[in-house]
């Protein structure tokens, strides 16, 4: 009886370490399949240098968009300010990366845009800094969509490596094209704003910072207060445009 008790005691101990032994076994298996992109490399020795990163606040950011054509006509260019941080230390010195034209960019330098890239830096003691890129509205086609497109890629210098490859890329399209949006029928119909014409849309669009779906979502919505006022902007521009017909 004592006997059975031992062998029994053994033999729960015995498994007790199998499973132990079972346990580690798979977390090293599921170790090794982790893509280590981050802070640590592929042998698990720790990288204790900087890094940069796009920030994304949303996975759609990876692409940023913007129209020429919803704005007025003196609008001339556009500044967009891509978010970069930093993983790891602050500095008191400023902290220069690097970004490169990726392939796949149709966009032409000094024509469609300009960026400066030997400017690039994050000042002393800051996380985050800015790729400043100025999109040109002159050679843009108003009739069609050149489909013009920037890739800007971050790239790792002696000092600061990139640190996840998901957010090392970023995509600028923009164009100069305004349709007639899905909603003009009702307000010429019912509104009186008469016939589709670009700067007629334009000047009702300067009214909500040339945002189309701001207008979309007054019309489709159930807020009288800002039906009216659109109404009353249109009215406006019905306005504008009796007084100068030539500008329409």
């Amino acid at each position: 009886m004592v006997d059975n008790r031992k062998n029994n005691a053994q033999m729960k101990k015995t498994f007790k370490h199998i499973l132990l032994a079972c346990a580690a076994l798979t977390a090293l298996v599921a170790c090794s399949n982790v893509d280590y992109t981050g802070e640590y490399s592929e042998d698990g020795t720790y990288q204790s240098g900087n890094q940069v990163y796009f920030y994304f606040a949303e996975p759609a950011d990876t692409v940023l968009n913007y129209s020429f054509g919803v704005k007025p006509l003196d609008t001339l260019t556009h500044v967009v300010y891509v978010p970069v941080n930093l993983a790891g230390r602050l500095s008191a010195d400023k902290q220069a990366f690097r970004v490169e034209i990726g392939a796949g960019s149709t966009a032409v330098s000094g024509k469609h845009y300009t960026f400066n890239a030997d400017t690039l830096a994050f000042l002393p003691n800051a996380y985050r800094a800015y790729v400043p890129v100025k999109l040109i509205r002159e050679n843009l086609s108003e009739d069609k969509n050149d489909s013009i497109k920037l890739v800007l890629n971050l790239v790792p210098t002696s000092a600061l490596g990139v640190r996840f490859k998901a957010n090392n890329t970023v995509k600028i399209t923009f164009n100069n094209v305004l349709s007639k949006p899905d909603f003009w029928t009702l307000l010429e119909t019912y509104w009186g704003l008469g016939a589709f014409t670009k700067n007629k849309y334009r000047k009702l669009l300067s009214y909500y910072d040339g945002n189309e779906d701001a207008i979309r979502k007054i019309l489709t919505g159930t807020d009288a207060t800002a039906q009216g006022y659109l109404y009353l902007r249109v009215q406006e521009v019905v306005k504008y445009f009796a007084e100068h017909p030539d500008e329409l």
